[in-house]
């Protein structure tokens, strides 16, 4: 019996142990330090509301799941293990964006995380920046979803928004265009709180932009392990860096 043990026995324990380390293996070649930076240019919001009243942001799809979020208290709620700015490969480059004086980092984070072959991901929201209306809104919203089919691929669609200006809402509390069109209904700009007022009529009062919409990151773009990526808008732009981690 032992030595039956001897010869059958060991051989299949040392088959199930090399199955085992093969498999992790396997799952070590697919873990991926994942990176972003967004930043956002100083003085490059003159002039874009405008440009961008012709333009209407698509909905965001249902997000379950944090990336970076921003609470009432200021602090970042996220549901990935987040590593901290100063052990980041883009570190030093959101360090130099910051110093040229051009710039102003909004978010500079990392995860680890396994992105095996034909991985399809889950939206991850974002919510940071200034809180712009009474509903707690934030300044920059949105999400990042990354998939994996031969290549890393990640879509980034984030809106940045500003207070709805004066001038906007004295336009559209009248017939903003001159026309009769009433701007309480343009799509680009984001329903505020309800005026209780009566207007002149005595109808009750329209419910108030609060925000606009300033302009939009909306890209996916394919990536390559170990390289620098840049997506960019008028205003908000995107570092994104996947560094490989080897089996340890």
């Amino acid at each position: 019996m032992q030595d039956f043990q001897t010869r059958w026995l060991a051989p299949l324990a040392l088959a199930l142990t090399l199955f085992a380390l093969a498999g992790k293996a396997a799952a070590d070649d697919n873990l991926y330090r994942a990176e972003l930076v967004l930043f956002e240019r100083i003085g490059a919001s003159d002039d874009l509301a405008e440009q961008m009243q012709t333009r209407q942001p698509q909905e965001n799809p249902d997000v379950t799941r944090n990336l970076w979020v921003t609470n009432t208290n200021g602090q970042v709620v996220s549901d990935l293990s987040l590593v901290p700015r100063n052990q980041l490969y883009l570190s030093s480059a959101a360090s130099r964006l910051e110093n040229s004086g051009g710039y102003r980092i909004l978010m500079a984070t990392g995860w680890t995380q396994s992105f095996p072959p034909d991985y399809k991901g889950e939206p991850m929201r974002i919510e940071l920046g200034d809180v712009i209306d009474s509903a707690g809104d934030r300044a920059v919203e949105g999400y990042i979803d990354i998939d994996r089919v031969r290549y890393l691929h990640v879509t980034a669609h984030l809106n940045q928004w500003q207070a709805a200006s004066t001038d906007r809402s004295i336009q559209n509390d009248a017939t903003a265009d001159g026309q009769g069109q009433d701007l309480s209904d343009n799509p680009y700009l984001a329903d505020g709180s309800q005026d209780a007022a009566n207007d002149s009529n005595g109808q009750p009062g329209r419910a108030q932009p609060q925000r606009e919409l300033l302009t939009w990151l909306h890209q996916t773009r394919r990536m390559r392990s170990k390289e620098i990526h840049y997506l960019d808008s008028p205003t908000l732009g995107l570092l994104i860096y996947f560094q490989p981690l080897d089996a340890q």
